[in-house]
């Protein structure tokens, strides 16, 4: 098949579909032949380069899953805690300079806003409204993007450490 367009390909599946060859397979079996057959042939007789769609795959920043998972026992302690802790994998590095920049500055601010993080909040917000706009811009840089994504996962995890404060109470409460 890779000498096939994927347009052949297409029909060679369709033709396969109409005769009832996939009849006995599962959804996700079908699906993965379908894959293999159209998009493969797709991104291999395309061009000449190497180039496939899993060899670039870009992921946002995450959270490690012990420290997401975590008990806290202030909003505090649990911000600080996920800032502190972001995976960066397949992230490139002029936006990961942006991301960390923002995760750095906005750590200082929740020291300096420890015991009121609704003033913290306020902050994030106008820092998200401004930078908004300008990632909205045509000529916005990887840095100023990797800011933005810093700033919306800091607004997560600040609206998280709020939700998980107020199961806490709802559980308290309804015992």
């Amino acid at each position: 098949m890779n000498n096939k367009t994927w347009n052949e390909s297409l029909d060679e599946m369709l033709a396969k579909l109409n005769n009832g060859e996939f009849a006995n397979q599962s959804i996700k079996d079908f699906e993965k032949a379908i894959n293999d057959s159209v998009y493969g042939s797709k991104y291999k007789s395309s061009s000449n380069k190497s180039y496939s769609s899993t060899n670039y795959r870009q992921t946002q920043p995450y959270i490690k899953k012990s420290i997401d998972n975590t008990k806290y026992d202030s909003r505090y302690q649990q911000i600080t805690q996920c800032l502190s802790n972001i995976e960066f994998e397949n992230y490139s590095d002029e936006k990961k300079a942006g991301y960390q920049q923002a995760l750095d500055y906005y750590l200082s601010q929740t020291d300096k806003y420890r015991d009121n993080l609704k003033l913290l909040e306020a902050e994030i917000k106008n820092d998200l409204n401004t930078y908004k706009s300008k990632v909205r811009s045509s000529n916005v840089d990887n840095f100023l993007l990797g800011y933005y994504d810093g700033l919306q996962m800091i607004k997560k995890v600040i609206n998280n450490s709020k939700n998980d404060r107020f199961a806490e109470l709802n559980n308290k409460i309804g015992k």
